[in-house]
């Protein structure tokens, strides 16, 4: 196979010479000041090599121009084009003197006395005989594409691979035999520390994350996410669905290195809304399939280049929903409508899952394209409104591992995870305990990208390029999402402390006799629970149903003494136990949002809670936030809130420089922003957007100037009229700072 021109009235007439025939491929006009827009490109699969005079991809490393001389001037005067850019080199010619042009790839360089007419067949010649010397080792070279599918509730026996033979799940089944599966695959017992650990390859305390709502979910900005580090490395980079790990600026996947990410109200399973980059979009049916199919354009849009994709659903958690369909399916089986509703949302994620990876078969990615499936935690036992019966858990639960979702046993944080690189890894079965921090680095070596020697990554590469297992045995630390403090700061409406402000003084009371922790090195796993510890060898006895105390007391002392010297570090590091620090003014955004249920201290009498501050009514009562001031300027200060007698109420918001006060009065305005209207907690029903509350209002407090020296704001109840006394009815919300 080889290249030729054939002159034609003037042009130069390009061909493919293959199998004795002339392919006509385009043409390129050689007149003065012409641009010539030439693209190089390897046919994957095929083995051919071709040109086209239209911008188009490269899929070898680099080619680079550069002038010999002064004359001709070529404009760029350097250019270098990579493949990962996707555009062809530019040639801006002014005359047809000789010139010299150095030309790079991989490396090597040559120079060659040319004129202007000879130009490009010159370029096209070396390219072919480069190209020729290396296509043997293309495929080896090309950056491979990395696709994470994580699914939300998904219990280790909620696979029928795993021995669950009333469930359907083939397409799981079948990526599961195509991939190294890891049996004893472990991470956290609820979601957000879970994904905080996958996105920065660290214990999810030291990120920051110590719960899954009131501010305790939002990933410190110090902490490097896994999408930047392929993103640097020439990745595009994509998410949908669930984040959960923080919802306010600078905090959103598409601030934290992905080009393209879509933010998903949490589990409203019919017609979604959500953000797109940041831009409210709605979308239409069943919120599985439209995640998939936002996952699906990303990976047709960007198969010519390498991407990162994370596909993050919300199903299973919680309402249980799913099309009709599907749970008419487990109906018929006879299932109760729970467990044929839970089934039926498992069936069609699975469905989806295998709509996916039949389109990265379909691009003839497979071979260039790493697969991890993964869950966020183990299963959980009950919707909203309904839950399994003793019998119909059991049946869930096959492999009878104890505990669920919540909890520190092996049902909690016990996930499947396979790992695929087509005609790269031999499937196989890995038993060695892994964890979820492991994802990050192994991911990294996989694809041959960096990581900055500032990141203190808690996990450790599993596999190498062959797919051979590498990581040395490492104990594996397990904590509960909500560590346990003093009870002094504990109310009947916040028993078990989730929602509590973590101050320097509460976070100092968190001994570490009272955690609720757990640790696994080798065969055997220590579990503290309000200060009982307890240990079991796994290998012996996976369902934790007989403590082997009896049987080693070395190992009893040695992974509680691991675990206690652990947890005790964690708490000396400045970003773990921290709330959010809310960006105002963030790349120059109108509007700023502050939740009222992510304070840095309240007072004495304020109640917080997942989803709201609660309690006010007493004149002094205030709370205070972390802020950054991105843009300094004015603002106009409004407080969202339900509050009965509102109108009997004055509040002031500020900085010890600037503050407004007002006595609350109804702005007339609806509009809270797509998070806020998003959240079902402030919905009647569940399941209707279009039941948010009434009685949640929106009041103007004044105008505040701040500075970029500004640090905190605070926001006080100053006056009121009535008794002064706490009510739990008196809820906030959010406050919304508009840039005048």
């Amino acid at each position: 196979m080889c290249f030729r021109y054939r002159a034609t009235d003037g042009s130069k007439e390009q061909y493919i010479i293959k199998n004795g025939q002339e392919i006509p491929i385009g043409f390129a006009k050689a007149e003065e000041w012409s641009i010539f827009r030439q693209a190089f490109y390897l046919n994957k699969g095929k083995n051919t090599i071709g040109i086209k005079p239209s911008w188009g991809h490269m899929d070898i490393d680099y080619v680079k121009v550069l002038p010999y001389n002064a004359n001709p001037r070529i404009s760029p005067s350097s250019q270098t084009v990579y493949a990962s850019e996707q555009r062809s080199l530019l040639y801006k010619i002014d005359n047809y003197n000789q010139s010299v042009l150095d030309v790079q790839i991989d490396g090597h360089s040559v120079n060659n006395q040319i004129t202007m007419k000879k130009t490009i067949l010159n370029i096209i010649s070396f390219l072919l005989l480069s190209l020729l010397l290396s296509c043997s080792n293309k495929q080896e070279e090309l950056k491979p594409n990395i696709l994470i599918i994580q699914a939300d509730d998904l219990g280790f026996d909620d696979v029928h691979l795993h021995g669950n033979n009333v469930i359907e799940t083939p397409s799981l089944d079948k990526l599961g035999e195509q991939s190294i599966q890891f049996k004893q695959f472990y991470l956290s017992s609820v979601c957000a520390p879970t994904r905080a650990a996958l996105l920065t390859g660290r214990n999810f305390l030291r990120t920051g994350v110590s719960g899954v709502h009131a501010g305790r979910d939002y990933v410190n900005l110090d902490e490097t996410i896994i999408a930047e580090v392929f993103k640097d490395a020439g990745y595009t980079t994509g998410m949908w669905g669930k984040w959960h790990s923080g919802k306010t600026d600078g905090y959103f996947p598409w601030d934290r290195g992905f080009d393209e990410a879509y933010y998903a109200c949490l589990y409203n399973y019919f017609d979604n809304t959500g953000l797109l980059n940041g831009e409210e979009l709605k979308t239409k049916g069943f919120t599985t399939d439209a995640i998939t199919d936002m996952t699906i354009s990303f990976i047709k849009k960007n198969k010519d280049q390498p991407f990162f994709a994370y596909m993050s659903h919300l199903a299973p958690h919680n309402p249980w929903r799913a099309p009709e369909l599907y749970i008419k399916k487990y109906r018929d089986k006879g299932l109760s409508e729970p467990m044929a509703t839970l089934y039926g949302m498992i069936d069609n994620l699975d469905y989806n899952i295998g709509r996916l990876l039949k389109t990265v078969e379909d691009e003839g990615l497979s071979e260039n394209t790493i697969v991890v499936f993964l869950s966020d935690n183990g299963p959980w036992i009950r919707s909203y409104r309904f839950g399994l019966t003793e019998e119909e858990w059991q049946q869930r639960n096959v492999n009878g591992l104890r505990g669920m979702k919540g909890t520190n046993w092996e049902n909690g944080i016990h996930s499947p995870l396979f790992v695929r690189w087509t005609n790269k890894f031999t499937p196989k079965i890995i038993n060695e305990a892994v964890k979820v921090e492991d994802l990050y680095p192994t991911l990294c070596a996989l694809a041959g990208v960096s990581i900055p020697d500032s990141i203190q990554l808690s996990g450790q590469q599993l596999l190498d390029k062959n797919g051979s297992f590498i990581a040395q045995e490492a104990p594996i630390f397990v904590a509960d999402h909500n560590p346990v403090g003093d009870e002094n700061y504990y109310s009947k409406k916040d028993k078990y402390g989730q929602a509590i402000p973590l101050s320097k003084e509460y976070i100092q009371s968190f001994d570490f006799g009272k955690q609720n922790v757990a640790i696994r090195k080798g065969a055997y796993k220590y579990v503290q629970y309000g200060g009982d510890g307890k240990l079991f060898n796994i290998l012996k006895n996976p369902t934790e149903s007989d403590s082997a105390l009896s049987e080693n007391t070395y190992h009893f002392k040695s992974l509680q003494n691991q675990l206690k010297l652990g947890f005790e570090e964690v708490k000396t590091q400045e970003n773990s136990f921290s709330m959010p620090v809310f960006q105002i003014g963030y790349k120059q955004n109108m509007m700023s949002y502050i939740y009222a249920c992510a304070p840095q201290l309240i007072s004495d009498g304020l109640i917080n809670k997942e989803h709201f501050l609660a309690n006010w009514g007493v004149e002094g009562d205030s709370a205070i936030y972390n802020i950054n001031v991105d843009t300094e300027g004015e603002y106009d200060a409004f407080l969202v809130h339900k509050i009965k007698n509102y109108k009997n109420m004055c509040f002031e918001v500020g900085t010890c420089k600037s503050s407004a006060k007002s006595w609350l009065v109804d702005s007339g305005s609806r509009d809270f922003g797509t998070l806020i209207e998003g959240e079902s907690a402030y919905w009647e029903n569940f399941d209707l957007k279009e039941t948010f509350k009434k009685d949640i209002v929106k009041s103007k407090l004044g105008t505040i100037q701040l500075a970029q020296s500004d640090t905190q704001l605070k926001i006080k109840l100053v006056e009121r009229n009535g008794n002064n006394v706490h009510n739990w009815e008196n809820q906030t919300i959010a406050m919304i700072l508009q840039k005048k």
